[in-house]
């Protein structure tokens, strides 16, 4: 075992397969002054520092990652918000580079306030001029009118109207990095990039949560056209190693109210009835009513009021996730009782609020989607899931928002309110959507019982 272990080294290391090594031809070494033969003297440079204890064990998984790539050169990096995705993609776009394997980098991503992110690290990072393409920018032109040396920042969206005015002769020399790479599965990407993305020699895809439930095509879309997972780093994994913290799980059980079972019985009622008569609709119809339902339910309020009399802390540094601002009303009630310095984070919002939270003017945020990926703010304490979807992809992103490392708060442990519906009904469910409360609830504890080791 000890000799195979060294073999694959040795052909990692040959194949240039290490981030922290090069292998050049003789000939090219010489070329390039990289060998000087003298006689044997002492060690012409002074010995690196050693790392501080703990430190290079707890992010060698992203020169693992590395690794994974330069060998597979297409596929997804599937590690934990939190564990360095953006960095280990910047450093394999400087290795690629450094080599001469490319010339140009496109990242897309999704999101006004995750390109901007990209943005402020791409030029932190990267001595290339980096053109952007999303909102108020429009500097694709100049992107495509040179692209050697370049960087274009995109939004997915704008990639189909983009690539293909790319000269075909720079896909032998590019990097695609797809951020959140979960999206680039939804119908109208998939119906606009078939085709598109495969021309690039390097495809990296980036998520902690790559799979989209329930979408076989998009699934497909997203292997087919970028790659297969090549690399697992996971929430349970960050939290051992110190890279996350820990979290306390807080339940509140809540039951439907009338309303709620009348609305549940009516949505289940159809879609038998039109099953009946041959003419079901896609099972994800009503996938999605129940689960409205279940987002909706007024009674989650009460227990919500009650914990917050008890707790207020809860709310400080906090993000309140709801299905619609007009649930959202219901919660801000309760923020306001509790004197909370609030602001609601929605689509039409203004973006400075956002910055108004990161920087501590605000103790609590109310929002919907919009903050659910790669928003990276550290001081983040605490969320609260009004809304939680049965499939895991949104809730691993909205988990990972209270679980970095916060540099100011050394004790930093998180916590997550989340709301369980205890009732059981006997109505005719084909979906199991009604036991995703359960589900969900089984996984949190798992997950929360994680130390570091």
């Amino acid at each position: 075992m000890r000799v195979q272990n060294e073999q694959e080294r040795f052909n990692l290391i040959w194949n240039n397969g290490d981030i922290n090594l090069r292998v050049y031809d003789l000939p090219d070494a010489v070329r390039r002054n990289l060998i000087e033969f003298t006689s044997r003297t002492a060690r012409p440079y002074p010995a690196p520092p050693a790392e501080a204890e703990g430190g290079a064990v707890r992010w060698e998984h992203q020169r693992d990652a590395v690794a994974a790539f330069l060998k597979a050169k297409a596929g997804i990096l599937e590690m934990a918000t939190g564990t360095g995705k953006t960095r280990t993609a910047l450093t394999i776009a400087e290795e690629l580079q450094a080599r001469g394997e490319i010339k140009t980098a496109v990242v897309a991503a999704y999101g006004t306030d995750l390109l901007d992110q990209w943005h402020k690290e791409l030029v932190r990072r990267t001595t290339m001029p980096v053109f952007r393409a999303y909102e108020r920018h429009h500097e694709a032109q100049s992107f495509l009118n040179d692209p050697d040396g370049a960087i274009l920042l995109a939004s997915r969206q704008s990639l189909a109207d983009i690539l293909p005015k790319l000269r075909a002769g720079a896909f032998a020399k590019a990097l695609l990095i797809c951020d959140e790479v979960h999206g680039m599965g939804s119908p109208s990407l998939v119906a606009s990039l078939a085709g598109r993305l495969r021309p690039f020699a390097y495809r990296l895809g980036l998520s902690a949560t790559p799979e989209r439930e329930y979408d076989g095509d998009g699934n497909r879309f997203i292997e087919d056209e970028i790659g297969p997972v090549i690399f697992e780093f996971g929430l349970k994994d960050a939290i051992q190693k110190g890279i996350l913290c820990g979290f306390d799980y807080v339940e509140l059980e809540y039951e439907f109210s009338d309303e709620d079972r009348a609305a549940l019985a009516l949505a289940i009622r159809r879609y038998h009835a039109k099953a009946r008569a041959g003419d079901a609709p896609p099972i994800e119809a009503l996938y999605q009513d129940i689960a409205r339902i279940r987002k909706l339910s007024q009674e989650k309020i009460p227990p919500f009021r009650s914990y917050v009399r008890e707790h207020p802390e809860v709310l400080q540094r906090s993000l309140i996730f709801v299905e619609t601002a007009e649930y959202g009303l219901l919660v801000q009630d309760i923020l306001m009782a509790q004197h909370v310095d609030f602001h609601t984070y929605y689509g039409d919002d203004d973006r400075a609020n956002l910055g108004r939270f990161a920087r501590g003017e605000l103790g609590c945020l109310v929002t919907c989607h919009r903050i659910s990926e790669g928003i990276d703010i550290q001081s983040v304490n605490n969320i609260v899931l009004f809304a939680s979807a049965r499939a895991r992809l949104e809730t691993v992103q909205r988990l990972g928002r209270c679980l970095r490392i916060d540099p100011n708060n050394t004790e930093k442990r998180a916590t997550v309110v989340d709301f369980i519906r205890v009732e059981h009904d006997d109505q005719n469910d084909p979906t199991g959507e009604l036991s995703a409360d359960e589900e969900r609830r089984d996984w949190f504890r798992d997950l929360s019982a994680s130390k570091q080791t």
